[in-house]
């Protein structure tokens, strides 16, 4: 018997295989390019968060355990990636910077920043916040400050005023 080894299928079917390789390939590189960019995004937004986790844990433990008129200076460094962060309100605007900064004592507790990507987040305190003025809450923008934490009665609610030096 004669044998034929022409194999002419293997010579059509090489470009399938080749796109299909190129098409799985892309996907791969797909997945890790985004994957990628979710980890370096929370690694931004953890930068942020332990910066406000150090201003925080300071107020609750003022709040609980100090006596009026204590004062806390401590260093924080926000990260270009922060758009800003509100100490002593809830988000009023959405994604805006807010432009009125009268405290409301029924949210003088919370505290919220915003990341350059517009992603917003929203936490709450066991202590009250509020800026320099006890009739204002605090914003901050990227940067270094050293802030100071001072414990303060007023109408009769208890404040840790959070501030610049």
């Amino acid at each position: 018997m004669l044998s034929n080894n022409n194999n002419d299928d293997a010579v059509v079917g090489m470009p399938i295989y080749l796109i299909v390789a190129i098409v799985t390939a892309s996907m791969i590189i797909g997945v890790l390019t985004l994957s990628v960019l979710k980890l370096v995004n929370e690694t931004k937004q953890e930068e942020v968060k332990t910066e406000i986790e150090k201003i925080v844990s300071e107020a609750e433990n003022m709040f609980e355990y100090a006596d009026e008129g204590t004062l806390v200076a401590i260093h924080i460094e926000f990260p270009d990636s922060m758009s800003f962060v509100v100490f002593g309100s809830m988000p009023i605007n959405g994604l805006a910077e807010p432009n009125n900064f009268k405290l409301n004592e029924n949210t003088s507790n919370n505290y919220y920043f915003v990341m350059n990507d517009g992603t917003l987040y929203s936490f709450s305190s066991n202590a009250r916040f509020s800026g320099k003025s006890t009739d204002n809450f605090a914003v901050f923008k990227p940067g270094n400050y050293n802030l100071n934490l001072e414990l303060v009665k007023t109408r009769g609610k208890t404040y840790v005023k959070v501030y610049s030096q």
